[in-house]
């Protein structure tokens, strides 16, 4: 009798000993699933134009880690603000996960004036983008060296190679005339952006005159739709000369439709081509 209910206790033990464990396994299982899946269904907000200070205190964002690994010049762009950030926004990550971010830099970044004196406006024009400088007027002065540079003001005053100042910044190039002043062709600039019409402005020795933005300023989605002097094919305008613009949305105006009343439509083709180098 005595060997019979040792042997009930025995199974007894045995079967609580092979619950428990199946029960702690399933447990340890859990646990661990659990913890490597903590934290993947933290989406990466956008912090794109926020500043880093005010997400590390914003306990929203206490289960990320912020570094800080460039920083950029953008003068159009808040300083100090986060201008770009990796991983980007939407993704799926743990929690304490390091996001790495690109700020805006808060001093401009200065560069080196080029020695642009005896080169031709194109070469001038060249070498200034590689600095990050912009031409924003050309001037011309009666020299035998027809279209190279005499002199480069900034601010109205003469600035010479070596000089320091902000990238971005822009500067006036003083051009040779030539044995005489020239009347050149007007170039057509209907359906361009502000940078492409600036662009083949400059190429062809004219200047931006007054700008009219009727649908708001923003000149990133905006095109030329109107110009004066008007697009010609025969020299009517001197060298240096201000062309007026006015700018429309493409969303709203049919650029295609417009250039077949101005230029004839085999042509409309090298004027769209035009346009397209020029962003390149």
């Amino acid at each position: 009798m005595l060997k019979i209910l040792t042997s009930k206790k025995l199974y007894i033990n045995i079967f609580a000993i092979i619950t428990l464990s199946i029960v702690l396994l399933i447990a340890t299982v859990y646990s661990l699933d659990s913890f490597t899946r903590h934290g993947e269904e933290i989406e990466v907000p956008n912090f794109s134009g926020f500043y880093l200070d005010d997400i590390e205190k914003d306990a929203l964002y206490s289960n990320l880690q912020f570094t800080i690994t460039d920083s950029i010049f953008n003068k159009d762009a808040e300083k100090g603000s986060i201008f770009a950030q990796s991983p980007e926004a939407g993704t799926m990550v743990k929690e304490g996960r390091n996001i790495y971010l690109t700020v805006i830099a808060l001093l401009p970044e200065m560069v080196s004036m080029p020695e642009l004196r005896d080169l031709s406006l194109r070469s001038a024009k060249s070498k200034l983008q590689t600095y990050g400088i912009e031409i924003t007027k050309l001037s011309y002065v009666p020299n035998i060296a027809k279209n190279a540079v005499i002199e480069v003001k900034y601010n109205d005053e003469e600035i010479f190679a070596d000089d320091k100042l902000e990238k971005g910044s822009g500067v006036e190039l003083i051009l040779g005339l030539g044995s005489h002043r020239e009347l050149i062709k007007v170039p057509l600039l209907i359906g361009m952006t502000h940078q492409q019409a600036e662009g083949e402005l400059h190429l062809a020795s004219l200047n931006i005159g007054e700008e009219n933005f009727e649908e708001g300023d923003n000149r990133s989605t905006v095109r030329v739709y109107r110009q004066l002097p008007h697009y010609s094919d025969e020299p009517t305008v001197k060298q240096g000369q201000k062309i007026q613009l006015f700018y429309k949305s493409d969303e709203n105006f049919d650029f295609e439709k417009h250039l077949k009343t101005i230029r004839p439509s085999n042509s409309i083709t090298d004027s769209l081509i035009n346009s397209e180098n020029l962003d390149e």
